[in-house]
């Protein structure tokens, strides 16, 4: 029964919120048109490479910020902030809806604006209050059709009080603040109720514990007295322990000139092998030697070992040589600017990297769940691709790993 009650509760809170929000079609305050649009303006920075980061931006101004915020923040940027700035101030006095603010930027930059956005508007009720800023054109004609309305209702019927209807019955008008206040109640009353069953969960935990462990111990025991089962049946069957018994009685001298007869037999192809070591090595060193001189003729390489990367995306930890224990990736460049990387072909790189494959592998690579370990090798089918952007080298495309082993 309190589950069904936790639920129900949930459903209200989620469908109260719902409610709540601004539809994308409504038409903004001048408050949150700004905000929006210069959250649009952050993010689009941020995609180019040069933004700084959001959390130092909301630490400088927590009650929001406007575009004339960012541009005293990015106004050293040179010619990439001013292109910006000057694209979104066009459009940050002409008003409009969430739907006119998804057109500003492209859908992967409006997937990181949206949430910052909605948050903002849940921290600042207020700002949905305020009365959306108009044209002037349509501000006059609309200030021209509100008198004449006034003027009409004002000889058919007395002048009804704010906030209340000709019936008599009350119209709040901060409905969508009164509905979000409630869903926050509501969600709060649920937390409550789960806090109050956490102690009950934690010991249906323990009791499932308990019990998984004791199948598994019958299990294995049942395991093991099938194994010897198996065993007595194969003896009878095949007569093993007759043979073994017949062995027994052979004498000594037949089983130790076995011995004798192979360390003679192994010798001889030792002193033929050697000469065949010393063929193939300087053709091995020859062929490397020829791929390195092709290599360099179209241009120059370098190679470059990197550690995992950040939360960015970024490389770090970068080096000339491997370094054990850090090094996980090699990357190769021509130019110094773009390159290609993939995962260093060592098994001790691959152990290091399998510990945590969440941290070491995941922002730099994709497969089929690569963040559960089913091998103990890792092969690269595609290698991914960096560009060298703010003195760091930045993960642009993925590569494409599998386990095997």
């Amino acid at each position: 029964m309190k589950r069904i009650t936790l639920l129900m509760a949930t459903m209200i809170c989620l469908a109260t919120s719902a409610l709540a929000q601004i539809s994308e079609n409504q038409t903004l305050s001048t408050t949150l048109w700004k905000q929006g649009v210069a959250t649009c303006a952050h993010y689009t920075a941020h995609a180019r490479g040069f933004a700084k980061k959001i959390d130092e931006i909301k630490a400088k101004y927590p009650q929001g910020y406007t575009l004339d915020d960012l541009n005293e923040v990015y106004g050293n940027q040179g010619r990439k902030w001013e292109k910006i700035y000057n694209e979104f101030k066009e459009v940050e006095g002409k008003n409009g809806s969430i739907s006119d603010l998804k057109e500003l930027v492209t859908p992967p930059i409006w997937k990181l604006v949206e949430p910052e956005f909605q948050a903002y508007i849940t921290e600042h009720p207020e700002a949905m209050q305020e009365v959306p800023a108009q044209p002037e054109d349509q501000k006059a004609e609309g200030e021209k059709a509100e008198g004449d309305q006034q003027q009409a209702e004002g000889e058919k019927a007395p002048a009804v009080a704010d906030g209340t209807t000709s019936s008599g019955m009350t119209c709040p008008v901060n409905l969508p603040l009164w509905l979000g206040i409630l869903g926050s109640l509501l969600g709060l009353c649920a937390l409550l109720t789960a806090l109050s069953n956490r102690g009950k969960i934690k010991e249906m935990r323990r009791v499932f514990a308990r019990e998984l462990d004791r199948t598994n111990a019958n299990l294995q025991e049942f395991s093991t007295d099938a194994a010897d089962q198996m065993k007595a049946l194969s003896i009878r069957l095949t007569g093993k322990a007759v043979r073994n018994t017949e062995l027994e009685e052979e004498p000594l001298h037949v089983i130790e000139e076995k011995p004798v007869i192979v360390e003679e037999e192994v010798a001889e192809p030792e002193e033929e092998a050697e000469p065949q070591k010393e063929v193939v090595e300087p053709e091995a060193e020859e062929a490397v030697e020829e791929a390195v001189e092709e290599a360099e003729e179209e241009g120059e390489v370098m190679n470059l070992f990197m550690s995992k990367p950040d939360e960015n995306d970024d490389f770090t930890r970068v080096s000339d040589t491997l370094e054990p224990g850090n090094s996980i990736y090699v990357l190769t460049t021509f130019d110094g600017t773009h390159g290609k990387f993939e995962v260093i072909d060592r098994p001790e790189v691959h152990r290091f990297a399998l510990m945590m494959p969440a941290e070491n592998l995941i922002r730099a690579c994709s497969g089929n769940a690569i963040q559960i370990p089913s091998g103990t090798r890792i092969v690269t089918d595609r290698p991914g691709e960096a560009e060298f952007i703010d003195g760091k080298w930045h993960v642009v495309v993925k590569a494409i790993i599998h386990y095997e082993g």
